[in-house]
């Protein structure tokens, strides 16, 4: 088995030598490595693998934290940028239906979250390059701001799911993560 020091873009050999693993890409029949780390070209079972820091990509099951950037009647186009349990930050267009907000109905999505509100949610879907989320459970918004003011809202323990903002005092109704306010763990 031979080793080496590869940066991206390396010459590793060809598909008729050995079939592209992890952390390598094919190219007119040649193999390169996609990320900087050590190369593993395994002679024995034909397989060209480069082991080393690689770009997070979603899965179905991860958790992530994102950020609203837009909302329409039945879909919310949310920007991950963190996965759960990862240091790197991503920066990846993800949807979330209003049929996957919560466990009871929902008519408008606009009345469950705000534009800049930050969201935890989970995978559930990745098809043709589209990620679609749920904030089922106990998933949410983790922080919201005021639609009136911009600040910061307040989970109060008069109402289960409406926020209160301490500049306005202005209340709005939000599906609020378990965690609400905690983002510091993301």
């Amino acid at each position: 088995m031979d080793k080496g020091r590869v940066l991206i873009g390396d010459y590793l050999g060809t598909i008729e030598e050995f079939v592209p693993g992890k952390g390598t890409f094919a190219e007119d029949g040649r193999i390169y490595a996609a990320i900087m780390g050590e190369a593993e070209l395994d002679k024995v079972n034909h397989t060209a693998e480069v082991r080393g820091k690689s770009i997070l990509e979603l899965e179905v099951g991860q958790v992530i934290f994102g950020e609203i950037v837009n909302i329409r009647r039945n879909n919310i186009t949310v920007i991950a940028k963190k996965i759960r349990g990862y240091e790197a930050e991503i920066d990846e267009k993800t949807s979330l239906y209003v049929s996957n907000i919560a466990d009871k109905y929902v008519e408008k999505a606009e009345d469950f979250f705000g534009v800049g509100d930050i969201v935890e949610g989970e995978i559930i879907r990745i098809h043709g390059g589209m990620v679609s989320l749920s904030t089922r459970g106990n998933y949410g918004v983790v922080l919201a701001f005021c639609k009136r003011c911009r600040h910061r809202l307040e989970r109060t323990h008069k109402y289960k799911d409406k926020l209160v903002c301490p500049n306005c005092a202005h209340e709005e109704q939000r599906k609020i993560a378990g965690d609400y306010g905690k983002v510091e763990k993301a």
